[in-house]
């Protein structure tokens, strides 16, 4: 004769029937229970007439309202606080009908009133104790399925309930591969505990010891909320291990969704060097972003894709995606079809250089709100060519900023950077003429025009850190301009999403400044990169330093000194406090569009310092490009 193990398959097979005659038999089973409690179990004492005939007017009403409340789906399912508030509910919705109707058909002198609770109760006790008999089957006794070989002993550090949610997923779903055997936390009070059968043995600084004692595997990091020192601290411990681990992303990545193992990913540069979550005004960008049309510019880059993203979650009523770039455009278009189908968009390859066709794009769209990430970034670039810096940076924010106004555009959100503080690049004067541009033609129309300041932006394509990831990846070595240098970082969907909260607050002419935290040493974070491929920084692979290239400072800033940042409702955002551009710079800029062609490099910068007077060029590299 076959065992209960081996007939278990077969039953699933047949799983809803069987639900449906085991909930049935419990029906019966608490009904008759309910009139032997009644009657002191008594059973000469049962009106059994009127227990048999009021027996299937109480199936019926159990029936209709277990399978309203769904509550054929299995026995064997994990069992939560919903699973049972279904059972309450479905339960008092039969005991409604039943009762009234069995008082109404036998009377209350042939049915005891004392019937209908106990009936009641006992059907909630006896529906959620045989879905918790059956998850103790499952899981003492391996009912209804087998442990597959090979498992990967696996150790989570975070008792919490990210690690909680990872490690009930990893025991329901032993197929992914993965069996585990215990937690790591600090929380003195979890010491000893145990989340899901698995126990908490000890603290971050005891990682080596407990992987070595339970034999594990793979490491799981769990905590979506860890600052950067502990990060740091639990990357460090891990990497003693030898063994391989992976992370959960941090919190503004997985708000949307569940934690799950598909979650999981290797740990990066952001996580160890990654700031507080923002805490977004939503209610104060929906009501500007929702049902509206936005354009946004330079939309295939990183900035302006996340951008897109972002705005995505507040359904706008149609997003026009611009940028000259025709192969990112194309990967991204796709991306973002797969990703947001719902979302109403149109990819355009335009360019804001030429003023026509923008006034076309806008006319045909009519967007009530554009983000301008358009621009060329890279410092030694701008340097040799200075004239395509300005015709992009300069005059393709001019095209932009004056269709807008001529069409009604209601904000203007220009991305703009701290090299705009007193620059000594190329392409941080250009930046610093768009600002001080939109403030000039801020009060000749109707349009909002702002600017946010923010510093470099992790993983983002003009920034340092893929070219070390490059670097690493040929065995180095990798180069360091200077020991001290140092920069602004934050992530990029931090800087989108408090460009979106800028544009929420911006009333026009502002400039406003990211709260960037401290700067990063570049050579810290080269390091941190060495170490995260698993080398020795200076070991396994050289540091080079080569010296400041031409335009760039050790330094960065992100005001001049003595003006004055003054909050503004959101803690990471400040507003530069400066008096408007005595000069009518949409003049300045227009008379210089039109004699760029003839400019040689030299001569644009002098232009650039007449418009921006604290403007400090270096020295051209030598073999510049003229323009």
């Amino acid at each position: 004769m076959a065992s209960l193990p081996a007939r278990i398959p077969l039953l699933l097979r047949y799983r809803r029937p069987v639900v449906v005659v085991v909930q049935l038999l419990l029906v019966v089973a608490v009904y008759v229970a309910a009139f032997l409690v009644r009657y002191d179990f008594q059973p000469s004492q049962i009106p059994t007439e009127t227990v048999l005939k009021s027996l299937p007017l109480l199936l019926a009403a159990r029936i209709a309202a277990m399978g309203l409340f769904h509550l054929y789906q299995g026995l064997w399912r994990y069992v939560s606080v919903k699973d049972l508030w279904q059972i309450m509910k479905a339960s008092t919705a039969g005991s409604l009908v039943f009762i009234p109707v069995a008082w109404l058909l036998f009377g209350p002198d042939d049915f005891p009133a004392g019937v209908f609770p106990m009936e009641w109760a006992g059907n909630i006790l006896a529906l959620g104790a045989v879905r918790v008999a059956g998850i103790l089957a499952r899981e003492t006794l391996g009912l209804g399925h087998s442990r597959p070989p090979g498992l990967k002993r696996l150790l989570i550090i975070g008792a919490g309930d990210a690690g909680a949610v990872l490690c009930r997923e990893a025991q329901e779903h032993q197929e992914r591969g993965y069996l585990p055997v215990a937690f790591i936390d600090d929380a003195p009070w979890k010491a000893r505990a145990s989340v899901h059968g698995v126990p908490v043995l000890g603290n971050r600084d005891e990682i080596p010891r407990v992987c070595e004692e339970q034999r594990a595997d793979v490491i799981f990091i769990a905590i979506p909320s860890a600052t950067r020192e502990q990060m740091r601290g639990i990357v460090e411990r891990c990497r003693e291990t030898g063994l391989p681990f992976t992370t959960l992303p941090a919190i503004p990545s997985i708000l949307a969704g569940r934690v799950s193992l598909d979650m999981l990913r290797q740990v990066d540069i952001t996580d160890l060097l990654g700031r507080a979550p923002v805490e977004l005004d939503r209610t104060a960008i929906g009501s500007y972003l929702q049902g509206k049309r936005i354009l946004v510019t330079g939309a295939a880059g990183s900035i302006g894709s996340e951008l897109a993203r972002q705005i995505a979650s507040f359904r706008p009523e149609l997003l026009i995606l611009l940028d000259r770039a025709e192969n990112p455009l194309f990967f991204f278009e796709d991306e973002f079809r797969r990703s947001f189908s719902e979302q109403p968009f149109v990819a355009e390859i335009g360019d804001v250089c030429e003023y026509a066709s923008l006034c076309r794009l806008i006319e045909v769209h009519r967007p009530h709100i554009v983000f301008h990430a358009a621009a060329h970034k890279h410092v030694p670039l701008m340097e040799r060519t200075p004239a395509e810096a300005v015709r992009n940076n300069v005059m393709g924010t001019y095209n932009l900023a004056l269709a807008s106004q001529r069409f009604g555009v209601e904000r203007f959100v220009l991305i703009s950077t701290d090299k705009a503080v007193k620059p000594t690049s190329v392409m941080g004067a250009t930046k610093r003429v768009a600002e001080l541009l939109l403030r000039s033609m801020n009060h000749k129309g109707q349009t909002r025009l702002v600017a946010v300041r923010f510093g470099n932006v992790l993983g983002s394509n003009a920034s340092v850190v893929p070219i070390f990831q490059e670097q690493i990846a040929r065995g180095g070595p990798v180069t360091v301009t200077h020991a001290e240098a140092r920069r602004y970082f934050m992530t990029i969907p931090e800087a989108a999403q408090l460009v979106l909260q800028a544009g929420a607050l911006g009333t026009g002419g502002e400039i406003f400044v990211l709260d960037m935290g401290q700067p990063v040493r570049i050579l810290d974070l080269a390091r941190e990169l060495i170490t995260l491929s698993g080398r020795v920084p200076d070991k396994d692979i050289p540091i080079v330093f080569t010296g400041l290239r031409p335009g760039e400072k050790l330094t960065e800033e992100l005001a001049l000194e003595g003006k004055d940042l003054l909050p503004t409702s959101h803690p990471k955002l400040r507003v530069l406090l400066e008096e408007p551009p005595a000069r009518d710079m949409e003049a300045l800029v227009s008379d210089l569009g039109q004699r760029l062609a003839v400019l040689s490099p030299d001569q644009v910068r002098e232009e650039l310092g007449l418009l921006v007077p604290e403007y400090r060029p270096g020295s051209a590299p030598p073999g510049h490009l003229d323009g």
